[in-house]
């Protein structure tokens, strides 16, 4: 059925309602106002008194102090920080806080959306399209219509339960509940097109970016009624001249979609309204804070309560991009939003008493405790800001220095505290470049807290000792989110599926050499540098140019294996200064440069664990799957292990704790498969055996990728060819035979490898120097193997 038909089957007749999702779908219900409970006052006779001259507000903030360090502190210093960091997960930028959740504790002030109506886009034309008359349309256009949002959240849930919550909440499953005043164009627009049966339609709510998407279409497949969609964003409006609210509007556009075809759309504008009884709503601009490795933004909006302006409700906003620190920022926001206060008595707290104000001193580490101190001094600078009025301070980010003379190629160093990077950054200033150190924050220190210690901040306080010595600037980036979802993920899942991930060839390939580049391509840099053992060397073949990625000297220390994964248009601008040299002379170099971390030892393990354990990172996020540990030779059951992911193929270290004591007697044992499907880990103590020779031989490779762009010819024709299992020194040989351009191959081993664990990366050479490529091990080499009747009972 065509939308004219459909819209001309529709009743004329409007009726307001609000649509509200349930646990039973939409319901249709009158519109009202939902009103917060106030939070009850404390008057334990603990609760802090000041006897001195000081005036009601100052006392009324230490008591908020007190009150939020009842709720924030817990028994332990491991529960306050996973209290701090289940806040973090659950705080939410203020591009997605349609809500009242900045001011919940006092309903007197409500945070409201009021349609302007000088500023609707196409809203007549739509709902007259719609069914609804030019009487009716014309006059909801012109009515008053209001917003308030309540997120839905349950804050009852024990310390074990949180725990459990903290890896499971997405901000992206954060969902509102809408009280809505006057005639909505979207639930008008719902009414409309579908009948009043509410199995004819569904309504789905779900977040895209920074966008809040809500989506009406039918239930059953093949109908023809079109599909409805509203779109809702925060945008900043620094003309607004309205008083009535700060610099935030909200942009709603609504859309009708008839056979994946947007019809018509309408956009209407709503302006936050805090029913305030003073003056303007004074607001700032969103503000880094400074000292703080992770990103940290602060916004402020400061509601005048009385006429003259003495006092004002201060709402705390903004963004950061670890969960300690987001849960700072909703603890300091608790704080604010409690009471009203003057602004002298904000700008009276000295910074560094806020930590020990929330009794977080003792629990906090030294430079979470600055980063406290820096987010209430931008908090101070602020209020300062606000109250003297607009000034004219803006500066660029970088002086442009133009002397007469040549200007340096520059370079884009990553510098991680280590001694590899260390060097290479002095080796890069000893020979002319103009170079910029960037720290790139991709550890999950914060998401970890609770397993143990990360040294990001120490590497951190070593970066800026090594840029001071050298003279060069430093920059911190973080680049955890993408890190999160391109690396993180990726571990999670292979892990998930019994294979055996490689986190620090994706860290390379879509981090360092990926998302680092978008986060510096408007500053323009010559080169990107790192202090990866590998070597380049630039080639022209049959005139196209292309850079050759090579091993480097050192074979220990040789980190081409991790850098199989990159493409030629990530390596053409890429240095490695100390690709060249022995580990030996790094460390010589080290006491040469009189380096601040010459004797720093090196860095061991994952890149984003610092010292936490692999299993536990992949217990805390994948928890316990119990299943059978059977012998490959006779079927019995000899264990229980506790996952899948905790174990490898070719594990020998460690298998035995999960083993029955009789089946460990007759060790050694090696993990030799896995089934995912039957959560079974077979094991064998015949693994060296002839039984075994063909499975860790003969085995296949997925998604084969050349670092040229195309397969070598001696490949294609399926000679031999050197490769790496897994890093290390260790070369092994055989022959690839490529099946078409399907990206797997077959692979052969003169002799057999310890073990091949489907999901790791095999990597390619040329006369065991030049790296070419790399592809993945699949499962395809154990199905002979699962498909024998002694494992066919289980």
């Amino acid at each position: 059925m065509s939308l004219p038909l459909v819209l001309g089957l529709m009743s004329s007749k409007y009726v307001p309602q609000t649509l509200r999702q349930s646990e039973n779908g939409l319901e249709r219900r009158k519109s009202t106002f939902l009103l917060n409970t106030p939070t009850p006052t404390p008057t334990s006779s603990s609760m802090p008194t000041d006897d001195s001259d000081s005036s009601l507000h100052h006392d009324d903030l230490k008591t908020a102090f007190w009150i939020e360090s009842k709720s924030v502190v817990k028994d332990t210093p491991k529960n306050t920080n996973m209290e701090l960091a289940l806040r973090g997960r659950k705080y939410s930028p203020f591009r997605r806080r349609f809500d009242s959740e900045i001011c919940d504790k006092d309903p007197s002030l409500k945070t409201l959306f009021r349609r302007d109506n000088l500023l609707n886009a196409n809203l007549v034309e739509l709902l007259v399209k719609c069914g609804v008359t030019e009487e009716e349309a014309l006059q909801q256009n012109m009515s008053v219509v209001e917003h308030s949002y309540t997120r839905r959240s349950n804050d009852d849930a024990s310390m074990e339960e949180k725990e459990t919550a903290l890896n499971e909440i997405d901000p992206n499953d954060e969902l509102f509940d809408v009280d809505i005043s006057g005639a909505d164009t979207f639930n008008t627009i719902v009414s409309q097109i579908f009948t009043e049966t509410e199995n004819d339609f569904q309504r789905h709510d779900q977040w895209d970016g920074d966008a809040y998407i809500s989506e009406v279409y039918p239930t059953s497949e093949g109908a023809s009624y079109p599909k409805v969609r509203m779109e809702k964003t925060l945008i900043s409006d620094k003309g607004d001249t309205h008083n009535e609210g700060d610099d935030l509007i909200m942009s709603v556009k609504t859309s009708i979609f008839q056979d994946s075809v947007d019809v018509i759309t309408t956009e209407e504008i709503y302006r936050r309204d805090y029913n305030n009884v003073g003056g303007k709503v004074l607001s700032s601009s969103l503000q880094r804070v400074p000292g703080c490795i992770a990103n940290v933004n602060i916004r402020l909006v400061m509601v005048p309560m009385v006429e003259d302006n003495s006092s004002y409700k201060i709402l705390l906003d903004g963004e950061a991009d670890a969960l300690l620190s987001a849960g700072l920022l909703s603890t300091l926001r608790n704080v604010l939003s409690s009471s009203e206060f003057d602004a002298s008595t904000i700008l009276s707290v000295d910074p560094n008493d806020i930590a020990s104000e929330l009794n977080l001193k003792s629990v906090l580490s030294s430079g979470r405790n600055d980063g406290l101190a820096s987010m209430w001094t931008v908090i101070q600078n602020q209020i300062k800001g606000m109250l003297s009025g607009p000034t004219n301070q803006e500066t660029s980010s970088a002086e442009v220095k133009d002397d007469g003379a040549p200007s340096k190629p520059t370079v884009a160093m990553l510098l991680s505290g280590g001694v590899d990077s260390s060097v290479a950054l002095n080796l890069l200033v000893n020979q002319g470049y103009d170079v910029t150190a960037f720290y790139l924050k991709i550890w999950l220190e914060d998401e970890l807290s609770h397993l143990g210690q990360c040294p990001w901040e120490d590497d951190y306080a070593v970066c800026t000792q090594v840029c001071e010595h050298a003279g060069v600037p430093l920059e911190a980036i973080s680049l955890q989110r993408e890190y999160k979802e391109r690396v993180i993920s990726y571990t999670i899942d292979e892990a998930r599926k019994g294979r055996t991930p490689n986190p620090d060839i994706f860290c390379n390939s879509r981090i360092k050499f990926g998302c680092f580049y978008d986060a510096i391509d408007n500053r323009n840099f010559d080169y990107v540098a790192t202090g990866h053992y590998a070597q380049l060397l630039d080639s022209n073949d049959s005139g196209i140019s292309r850079k050759r990625l090579l091993r480097a000297p050192d074979p220990v220390k040789d980190q081409s294996y991790f850098l199989a994964a990159l493409k030629q248009e990530q390596l053409h601008r890429v240095l490695f200064p100390i690709g060249h040299l022995e580990k030996k002379m790094v460390r010589e170099l080290a006491e040469e440069f009189d380096l601040p971390n010459k004797n720093r030892p090196d860095s061991q393990g994952l890149c984003f664990l610092g010292k936490v354990r692999f299993d536990e990172f992949l217990a805390a996020y994948l928890g316990n799957d119990p299943g059978d540990i059977v012998d490959a030779e006779t079927g019995d059951i000899i264990g229980r292990h506790n996952g899948i992911w905790y174990h490898t193929v070719g594990q020998r270290k460690g298998i035995g704790k999960v083993l029955q004591p009789k089946a460990t007697a007759k060790g050694p044992w090696y993990v030799v498969a896995k089934d995912t499907s039957k959560r079974l880990i077979i094991a064998s103590n015949q693994y060296d055996e002839d039984v075994f020779e063909s499975t860790r031989r003969i085995f296949y490779v997925e998604e084969v990728k050349w670092i040229s762009g195309s397969a070598p010819k001696h490949v294609e024709e399926g000679t031999q060819i050197n490769m790496k299992i897994r890093h290390g020194p260790k070369i092994a040989t055989g022959s690839l035979h490529m099946e078409g351009d399907s990206g797997m191959g077959k692979i052969e081993l003169d002799q057999k490898d310890g073990g091949l664990a489907p999901g790791q990366f095999v990597v390619f050479y040329d006369d065991m120097v030049e790296c070419l490529g790399s592809g993945v091990i699949s499962e395809r080499h154990w199905m002979d193997f699962l498909s024998s009747d002694i494992l066919k009972t289980h």
